[in-house]
């Protein structure tokens, strides 16, 4: 997954109202990035990084 596959999940994330990072299942990620047409996260290590981007984007609101 690249951070750019990562930033698109967040954002669809985001906008269907799923802020909290540490709530989002692995289910919520994998159907959001197929949504957005991104990768799905192949491991811990993406969906970590799904999760830092999403909290990015909730900060700068």
């Amino acid at each position: 997954m690249t951070a750019y596959d990562a930033y698109l999940t967040a954002r669809t994330l985001a906008a269907d109202g799923r802020h909290d990072s540490d709530a989002v299942t692995h289910a919520d990620i994998d159907a959001a990035a197929d949504l957005a047409g991104a990768q799905r996260p192949a491991g811990p290590d993406d969906r970590h990084t799904v999760r830092t981007a999403l909290d990015a984007i909730g900060e700068t609101r």
